[in-house]
């Protein structure tokens, strides 16, 4: 129905004069529009209703209608014109408004019946629209006293887990029309970090926004937005280093992608027919940007209903292992912080029977970041299998001095672990990494630490180098291919 084919036209009529409607309604049918909507808009002095019909669009090139609309993404400008969102109070006034109106209309109708000409037919139709008008009155007060009614806003304390806004210009990549669509590919990443991580990521949630800037989407968690970024529909994206001696031509867009801070470039597709490498399509990019988003912000997605979902599977399968376990050893807090961190840097747990073995191995560990690094021992060579490429791991390590400057965070005062980070020297060892991340070729960087300082050195570092894995330097199992590539 929404497609180029189809016009549309907007009329207007006062909601107190029903002839007029009528004639309107019979009017458009006879020039062969149907109605596609009916609604009530308050103007400065009335409330009138606005009729939106639609037909199959004409051959003619001119029509005397000219406020029809013809455009392919109508349905979306349109559901959006009619659902705008209004606050309570907002809608209390209107209520209000509508009742003032009614009882000027009853007050009309009891004027003309205290008058002494009126035939008796005239008497029925007037005491009948009396009635009908005193029942849409006490409609009217029972809508106000639903609306002023504290309980309604417990209903507005909601919120929506994970959501991904989109400019008006790219609508239409959640089009159901289209084969190639954002909802097809949220299912897609759901299904991968499933297999690859056992990292279930909730229902996501698509909106259109007017605060983006053309071909703009961004995601937010819990409403906060922790990304942004740009696509362009009908075009591939390529890592610049992807395309060896190619050079942008007019008409090709260069950004920097914001999930790994290399410079990429659009090109459209009739260009890149015949290239060697396949890029990106605006679905798969932003289908890219939701995954990477999923795994970077896991602390704040996964929530206790989650956790839970990992128990059950246990419980299904070894209950003893929950039982013996949860709370005396761990509290669900201390899981969810174990999962998270996993998860974070990619290690699964998709074998979570395992995993709560191992964590019932190790439950006696006087922290949760003790507790931690064990089980990550226990899964070493599940995670270095992982991070191999062509049978060999490359790793780079700290120098002597890189070392010392970071141990220099770590400080012991009466019992207490304090950190205090030189953001000056955190900016040189992420920009070195970077470096050999370029000069290597590396897609990531994997850097081999002490046991004691991988976790937080992770923490720091991947807020400046978003492609790097900590490793600690005990998870380097003996027969595994390690080649140390660089120190920095």
């Amino acid at each position: 129905m929404f497609n180029k084919k189809m016009q549309y036209v907007i009329k207007s009529v006062p909601t107190d004069d029903k002839q007029a409607l009528e004639d309107l309604l019979n009017q458009m049918s006879d020039e062969g529009w149907d109605l596609y909507t009916l609604h009530e808009i308050e103007t400065e002095n009335s409330i009138d209703f606005n009729c939106i019909f639609m037909r199959e669009k004409q051959e003619e090139d001119s029509t005397d209608l000219d406020d029809i609309v013809n455009v392919t993404s109508f349905k979306y400008r349109m559901e959006k014109m009619l659902a705008a969102p209004t606050s309570p109070y907002e809608s209390c006034k209107e209520i209000q408004l509508k009742i003032s109106n009614q009882k000027e209309r009853i007050k009309k109708i009891k004027s003309q019946l205290e008058s002494d000409s009126l035939s008796g037919d005239d008497k029925n139709r007037l005491n009948n629209q009396m009635s009908d008008e005193l029942k849409l009155l006490d409609s009217l007060k029972q809508s106000l006293v639903n609306e002023i009614s504290p309980d309604t806003m417990y209903s507005s304390i909601k919120e929506e887990k994970f959501t991904v806004n989109l400019s008006e210009e790219i609508l239409d990549l959640i089009s159901m029309d289209s084969s190639d669509n954002l909802l097809s590919q949220t299912v897609k990443v759901r299904q991968n970090l499933t297999d690859r991580l056992g990292y279930v990521i909730p229902h996501i949630h698509f909106h259109n926004s007017d605060d983006l800037n053309q071909n703009e989407f961004s995601i937010k968690i819990h409403d906060i937005e922790v990304f942004r970024g740009i696509v362009i529909p009908s075009y591939r994206a390529y890592y610049k280093n992807e395309l060896k001696g190619y050079k942008p031509e007019d008409g090709e867009i260069v950004v920097t992608d914001e999930l790994t801070g290399r410079k990429m470039v659009w090109i459209p597709e009739e260009k890149v027919k015949d290239f060697w490498v396949r890029g990106l399509s605006a679905v798969e990019y932003i289908g890219k940007a939701i995954e990477e988003i999923s795994i970077r912000e896991v602390s704040d997605i996964m929530d206790y209903n989650d956790v839970n979902k990992f128990v059950e599977i246990v419980m299904e399968n070894n209950s003893f292992l929950v039982d013996n376990i949860i709370p005396d050893f761990i509290t669900a807090s201390d899981l969810k912080y174990l999962l998270t961190c996993l998860i974070r840097e990619r290690v699964s747990v998709k074998n979570i029977i395992y995993l709560f073995e191992k964590i019932n191995d190790y439950a006696n560990e006087p922290t949760k970041e003790d507790l931690l690094d064990k089980v990550r021992l226990a899964l070493s060579k599940l995670i270095i299998k992982d991070l191999e490429q062509d049978g060999e791991l490359k790793v780079v390590e700290f120098s002597d001095e890189t070392y010392e400057t970071v141990d220099g965070f770590f400080n012991q005062e009466e019992d207490e672990s304090v950190i205090r980070i030189d953001a000056n020297d955190v900016q040189k060892i992420a920009d070195k990494l970077v470096k050999i991340s370029k000069s290597k070729k590396l897609d990531r960087i994997i850097l081999s630490v002490p046991m004691e300082i991988r976790h937080m050195v992770f923490v720091i570092l991947s807020e400046f180098v978003p492609n790097i894995t900590v490793l600690a330097c005990e998870e380097l199992v003996t027969d595994s291919n390690i080649k140390f590539i660089a120190k920095v």
